[in-house]
């Protein structure tokens, strides 16, 4: 019976099919069809390219066409300090390479170079499933002779419109050129990162050395870089690029290139990469010089296209003391204090940049630090209050009571709850207070100082509210150099230069520099006045880490809120240099502030670049007389971020200790009321405290003053991409402020949290608002 069953479905089976023959075959018609005419078209399309595609014009350079242009960078001295573009590699025929180099190129490329039509079906094929897997175009298929095309005549974006442009080039190349003179092109033309054009630049710039003399191993290195060079560099991680070389060996060794024998002795002896340190050193102020060049040469909106002679204004020693210290301090004291990146800019009062560091290590990412990057300059923003309140008539050696602030409903304390009396403005800018500088903010107006700052030099945008005066609106170091270049020259305004002239090939100048008619933007004797209570930062205050013996210097710290950021500016007669140290991502530091590791990078560089010039005096106001002033708080404060650890009283300074100072201040216990316990567990000491704060509240009560103008309207951060420069740098590194900024205004802790100062993390910002953790 089940049998009987089985046949009827069986016949109903072949009855159903009989009659749907039709349509079914019709359907496979269709779908073999949809199959074969694909890949007959792949199949016909280098014969039909072949016969539609137009000749090449060679009448053109084809290693000029579209080839970025070449740089070569001039010091005041004459010399040549470096090059940018393809004018690095000479441009070699294949008889002056060893043969394995090119063969490496090949086995990794376009195993079937020599005998393809430029256009490889089976890649073509491949690159078509792969791109319909991934839903848009993933890969190319691409022959040496597409990759020669897409170089010469098309743009890098991944688009079928774009991919068939390639072909048809690829095919007018196959139909004018032989396989020898595209090859070339090729070998010449390739970007292999660092700023490499060519097989021959590489060679220079990776192993010091003409392509000429490439070694087995060394041809199989740069044959790893054809994809994403900057990413694979070996410069950034030699280690990986030596395991991917490996893979360059064996893929010669199957084509025949090379012996098993020498791919063996290639990968016991793998390529090692020479010392980038010098060129390193200037790559980040060669891109601003090349990005500056190229809009000085313009003209009338046209950029040049022949190859340049820059002009610069680079000290090449001053710019590797640069790179130098700051490598040495974060290598040393940066890693244990989580301090991984950091900015130096240097220029002379007049705006000539003479040296630029961009990040630590520019192979590890291009991104300019000192140009790109928006961070908060803490308190190295307040000299900006003091100018205008100076220019509103008020004076250095006028009187401010610290005592509570409440600007509509923010209070700004002083590190640790710290208070400091009745004090000069100058010891106020000295310490840091920020009580003080956060109410002559509102006494002179935020306007006021948003005015003052952009007249002076600051160009990014400045939010209007009461926390500005503490430094929470975002600037970049080249811009707060120049803005203290102002300081340092008397008074003018200073704009950063690179360049001082720019000629092409044939000795044709298209810019040079004249000199322009200053233009002062500070009175002299209020500028004498900025500089004195400066040079009293460096002096007295919280800048004393950076002090230069035998040399007259002025400058301002700066920490934000959680050491997120650190940074020292300041300048001597002859230049202006500002430190930046922080992390990409933003991440606090561990007690890093503008007086500690900013400071000694600082000191280093200056101290390096004054040796051997006269000791010229600041251009500042006399000191004053001094003043009987009496302080509110007699207990010890510690001017903690000049980072050397020196406790001093109230209204003490550091070239005129006190002897309880020097020794420790070490307190006479005879007159205690409270006992030797209350004496020994602080309990004393908190009462005694409390009283004084008490006390200076009745004597001083609180300043109440409206909201200035969009006061705490913090909008959200927004971080334009990075200006595109010669070669294109990198993007911000991976988590470049990844972790959420601090809001511009906290409101202070509940009383009495004072921090654990024992602490291994250091102590707690007391206000946990926008000033900075230098204000004591």
């Amino acid at each position: 019976m089940a049998g009987r069953k089985s046949e009827d479905h069986l016949d109903r089976t072949l009855d159903w099919l009989h009659r749907h023959q039709r349509g079914w075959g019709l359907a496979l018609t269709i779908g073999s069809l949809t199959l074969a005419l694909p890949l007959l078209f792949l199949l016909l399309l280098p014969s039909i390219l072949g016969l539609f595609a137009p000749p090449v014009d060679m009448s053109q350079d084809l290693y000029a066409v579209n080839r970025p242009i070449a740089f070569t960078f001039i010091d005041p001295q004459g010399d040549t300090v470096g090059h940018r573009g393809a004018l690095v590699g000479e441009r070699l025929k294949l008889e002056d390479m060893p043969p394995y180099l090119p063969a490496a190129f090949i086995a990794m490329e376009d195993r079937t170079f020599w005998s393809n039509s430029g256009i490889s079906v089976r890649g073509l094929l491949r690159a078509v499933w792969l791109n319909m897997r991934a839903g848009h175009v993933v890969a190319g298929g691409s022959t040496i002779t597409q990759q020669v095309a897409k170089i010469i005549y098309t743009s890098q974006e991944r688009t079928f419109s774009r991919k068939l442009e390639e072909l048809m080039d690829a095919a007018s190349l196959q139909k004018s050129l032989s396989k020898k003179q595209i090859l070339e092109l090729y070998l010449n033309r390739l970007y292999l990162g660092s700023g490499a054009y060519g097989v021959d630049g590489a060679a220079h710039v990776y192993f010091g050395k003409s392509a000429r003399k490439l070694t087995v191993a060394e041809a199989a290195m740069l044959a790893t870089l054809t994809t994403a060079p900057s990413v694979f560099s070996p410069r950034r991680d030699l280690e990986s690029a030596q395991m991917r070389a490996r893979r360059v060996l064996n893929a010669m060794v199957e084509t025949g290139a090379i012996t098993k024998e020498q791919a063996d002795d290639a990968k016991a002896h793998p390529a090692v990469i020479s010392d980038p340190a010098v060129v390193d050193s200037r790559n980040f102020f060669l891109d601003t010089a090349a990005d500056q060049a190229m809009t000085l040469a313009s003209v009338n909106g046209q950029r040049p296209t022949s190859d340049l002679v820059v002009h610069v204004t680079i000290d090449p020693k001053l710019q590797d003391a640069a790179r130098h210290a700051l490598v040495r301090v974060l290598n040393t004291r940066g890693r244990k204090a989580h301090a991984s990146q950091g900015a130096v800019v240097m220029m002379k009062p007049d705006g000539a940049v003479v040296a630029l560091v961009g990040g630590k290590n520019y192979d590890a990412s291009s991104f300019n630090r000192a140009t790109q990057a928006e961070r908060q300059p803490g308190s190295s923003f307040k000299p900006f209050v003091y100018l205008a309140a100076l220019e509103n008539g008020i004076s250095p050696w006028d009187v401010r009571t610290d005592g509570p602030v409440d600007i509509n409903g923010w209070s700004p304390t002083n590190y640790g709850h710290r208070q400091y009396g009745t004090i000069t403005l100058a010891e106020a800018l000295a310490h840091s207070v920020n009580t003080i500088t956060a109410a002559l903010g509102q006494e002179v107006g935020i306007s006021t100082v948003i005015e003052a700052a952009k007249r002076v030099g600051i160009t990014s945008p400045l939010q209007q509210n009461a926390a500005l005066a503490l430094g929470t609106s975002d600037v970049n170091p080249l811009e707060m150099t120049a803005a203290y270049a102002a300081f340092a020259n008397g008074g003018y305004r200073a704009y950063p230069y690179f360049v001082t002239e720019v000629t092409d090939l044939g000795g044709h100048v298209l810019y040079q520099r004249g000199d322009p008619k200053p233009q002062r933007v500070i009175a002299s004797h209020v500028d004498k006045d900025l500089v004195a209570m400066l040079y009293g930062v460096v002096t007295s205050g919280t800048g004393r880490g950076a002090a230069i013996p035998g040399h007259e210097a002025a400058g301002k710290t700066g920490t934000t809120q959680d050491y997120h950021d650190a940074w020292f500016v300041g300048f001597t007669h002859d230049y202006v240099t500002t430190v930046w140290v922080g992390n990409d991502d933003s991440s606090p530091m561990k007690n890093v502030t503008g007086g500690t590791i900013p400071a000694t990078i600082w000191h280093d560089v200056m101290a390096y670049a004054e040796k051997g010039l006269p000791s010229t005096p600041l251009d500042r106001s006399p000191p004053q007389p001094a003043t009987d002033i009496t302080s509110l708080d007699q207990t010890m404060g510690v001017d903690t971020e000049s980072g050397d650890g020196v406790t001093l009283p109230s209204g003490v300074s550091e070239d005129q200790p006190s002897e309880d100072a020097e020794h420790g201040a070490t307190e006479d216990n005879s007159d205690r009321g409270g006992g030797f316990f209350d004496w020994l567990f602080g309990r004393e000491r908190q009462r005694q405290q409390q009283q004084q704060q008490q006390q200076q509240q009745q004597m001083a009560p609180q300043r109440q003053y409206p909201p200035p103008p969009g006061a705490y309207d913090q909008r959200p951060r927004v971080y334009p991409p990075p200006a595109q420069s010669y070669p294109p740098p990198d993007q911000p590194p991976p988590g470049y402020y990844a972790q959420p900024r601090p809001p511009a205004v906290i409101h202070a802790p509940p009383p009495n949290d004072n921090g654990d100062e024992d602490d291994e993390q250091g102590p707690r910002h007391p206000d946990g608002g926008p000033d900075d953790n230098d204000g004591y």
